[in-house]
């Protein structure tokens, strides 16, 4: 009997595992069932050809792959679902690095039909800079230049750079679709030297100065290079010698035997690396091989006059605007501590117990994009002690931004300088003139604001500009989500146009004459104190100009 029972046991036993096995298998099997392949191919947008070796990524089952020779891949065992895919591969640009909100494809499993990538190819610019002999011109700086907007203004800024060769060659890869600007610089003059002689300067000096491709000086008449996807644009620029000047002239006030700077801003804010001849004993500099052109003269040396409250103290300073057309010698720079500002924060917000509510502000300078200065009031409870002024502003023509730091809701109600409103002027600052704080109210209570765009075609639609029509210059650029929706809290209670744009997102929106036959037929919406309200807008389609 025992040997029975034991046999019985083995049997249910058996008959368990072939019951557990059979549930597996049969799971298995369903689960088998209910995925699929899914297949695509990666192509170059320019020619259709496949692309190998592109790193394929599924972002909804978290798998990745590089792309067969032909561009192809196969992904397995994909459940039932909607996946987005991203793909990437040096030397070419996919949809995010265009500038395209979201993924590079999507697609619904199972499907019939191929998923299909698309990148984009590198452009090149490349060629040869030689001087009017014919002679190659080593160690000159060639950088492709395009119009970029910042903050709803466009400036020029570098996309690409290199460095001729010894035989004169440059190239610059890795450009995006677009028009560029081809500036050729000279080789950098050394830089600041200290002498106890200032050099004598060689009469009528003539040398290599900056100019745009074909021999230009200024971008307005320059010749555009066009880059499509994958084309190679050779170049050839013989450079003339032009006439360059002299600066001199002397620095006063501060310890100058403890060292002192001098040097050229451009308006883009850019120092020219020029010969720069300094004497401490005497104050006395010269600045030689200088370009026609207007110009920053700045004079820097380190305040010795003591450790101020936050810690330290900026530079003493002196800055000179000067336009450069002939020699100027006999300038006289008087160093200084600059313009001071303090920051005062009327606070409208409710907080519990010692809760701080912070601003952070800018102040960037008009003529000098480059020169701005930062800080956050008041300082985080225990945190190091930073600034809480603006301090060593040079005269001039400055742009104040400010803004709520660590209040979700939170938004600046107003911001003046005395009889300055800084949400719609700028700031001036004349030389020795004291300047009033500037008072920033921070308030709460915005207003809420859903636009939904109408369009056939929703996900083209990447840009929405909310137009302040009493604060232009205040204007701001929202995201778009999918299917052609978009939400903005924190707003300033006042009027607002509301733009849809199709094809860009670089909208000069702090351009009135750009950006006004957008706004005329746009909607317009009036919203009061922690106002909700939706509007339906019509997206309109963003011209060709922006990108030039």
């Amino acid at each position: 009997m025992r040997k029975a029972g034991q046999s019985a046991g083995r049997v249910l036993l058996m008959a368990a595992v072939v019951c557990v096995w059979s549930a597996q298998a049969r799971a298995q099997q369903g689960d088998e069932a209910n995925t699929f392949e899914l297949r695509g191919k990666v192509v170059n947008a320019a020619t259709g050809a496949g692309v190998g070796n592109a790193l394929v990524q599924s972002i909804g089952t978290g798998q990745m792959q590089f792309s067969g020779a032909d561009g192809t891949f196969v992904f397995a065992g994909v459940p039932v679902g909607a996946y987005s895919f991203t793909v990437a591969k040096p030397g070419y640009f996919n949809g995010a690095q265009l500038g395209h909100p979201g993924v590079d494809g999507v697609e619904r499993v199972p499907s019939d039909e191929e998923l299909v990538l698309k990148m984009t190819p590198e452009g090149i610019i490349y060629g040869t800079v030689e001087n009017e002999s014919g002679q190659p011109l080593e160690g000159m700086e060639v950088r492709a230049e395009a119009w970029r907007v910042i903050n709803g203004a466009k400036s020029l800024q570098t996309a690409g750079q290199g460095t001729t060769n010894d035989e004169g060659q440059f190239r610059i890869a890795e450009l995006q679709p677009g028009t560029y600007y081809v500036k050729f610089l000279p080789k950098a003059r050394g830089g600041t030297r200290v002498y106890s002689e200032i050099a004598k300067k060689r009469r009528d000096e003539e040398g290599m100065a900056p100019q745009f491709y074909p021999g230009v000086t200024d971008v307005g008449s320059a010749t555009a290079v066009r880059i499509k996807g994958g084309a190679q644009v050779q170049i050839a620029q013989a450079l003339k010698r032009q006439r360059l000047f002299e600066v001199t002239g002397a620095v006063r006030g501060g310890d100058l035997e403890r060292g002192f700077q001098v040097m050229l801003m451009d308006p883009s804010g850019e120092a020219l690396q020029k010969d720069v001849h300094t004497d401490p004993k005497s104050g006395e500099f010269q600045i030689q091989g200088v370009p026609e052109g207007k110009y920053e003269l700045v004079a820097t040396a380190a305040d010795t006059g003591g450790v101020g409250p936050e810690g330290g103290r900026p530079p003493l300073a002196a800055m000179v605007p000067i336009e450069l057309n002939r020699d100027i010698n006999g300038l006289v720079l008087m160093l200084g501590r600059g313009a001071s500002v303090d920051v005062h924060i009327e606070d409208e917000i409710p907080g519990e117990g010692q809760e701080i509510h912070q601003v952070q502000l800018t102040m960037t300078s008009k003529g000098f994009l480059q020169t701005s200065q930062g800080l956050i009031v008041p300082p985080a409870a225990g945190a190091v002690r930073g600034p809480t002024r603006f301090e060593g502003l040079a005269p001039g023509s400055y742009e104040v931004e400010a803004w709520s730091a660590n209040v979700p809701k939170g938004y600046v109600a107003s911001l003046h300088c005395g009889d300055v409103d800084l949400l719609r002027d700028d700031l001036t600052i004349a030389a020795g003139a004291a300047v009033p704080p500037i008072e920033v109210k921070l308030k709460n209570d915005g207003a809420e604001l859903n636009i939904e765009i109408k369009s056939s075609d929703k996900t083209s639609v990447n840009t929405v500009v909310l137009y302040s029509m009493d604060y232009p210059k205040r204007s701001t650029v929202l995201g778009v989500q999918g299917e052609g929706k978009a939400t903005v809290g924190n707003l300033r209670p006042g009027t607002y146009k509301v733009v849809a744009l199709q094809g860009g997102q670089e909208v000069e929106f702090r351009d009135a004459s750009f950006i006004e036959k957008y706004v005329a037929p746009a909607p317009e919406v009036s919203l009061r104190a922690s106002d909700k309200a939706s509007v339906e807008v019509e997206a309109q389609q963003l011209g060709e100009e922006s990108s030039q």
